[in-house]
């Protein structure tokens, strides 16, 4: 593995404590951040939109599994515990996703994978109830 993976796990062990200063030592000033929710360019706007994401969160650390890695790529999945207030009465959630990171000295594209109805829409009473009945009949008329 990479010490540019390495630095990237150790910044998002503990996402609310990461220091944002350091995000010019893993990310290139021109980074491309993306996920099924948002995309930023730069690292000034990466570092408002980790500000942002972080309002209402109680909680927040990652735990990776094994790095894939190429020449000047990573598959790098992982677990995302975390707790909102506005999800669940704050209790503490689970979301599987991947991150998808192209590197030269630092990271210049990463892009997330992970299911938004999972991280937010089944945790929204009435929502959450839809969501899951949708996914249940699909998985049954997938047999």
């Amino acid at each position: 593995m990479s010490g540019l993976i390495g630095e990237l796990q150790s910044f998002y062990r503990d996402f609310l404590q990461a220091d944002t200063d350091r995000l010019g030592r893993i990310y290139d000033p021109s980074v491309i951040f993306c996920d099924p929710i948002h995309r930023v360019e730069g690292l000034d706007a990466l570092g408002a939109y980790f500000e942002g994401m972080s309002r209402g969160l109680e909680s927040c650390r990652f735990e990776f599994g094994e790095a894939v890695e190429g020449s000047g790529s990573a598959c790098l999945p992982w677990v995302m515990h975390y707790a909102h207030r506005s999800l669940k009465g704050g209790r503490p959630l689970e979301l599987r996703g991947c991150s998808l990171l192209r590197f030269a000295e630092r990271i210049h594209y990463h892009e997330d994978f992970y299911d938004v109805g999972a991280m937010v829409y089944e945790h929204v009473p009435l929502m959450g109830a839809l969501v899951r009945g949708i996914k249940g009949r699909m998985a049954r008329t997938a047999d």
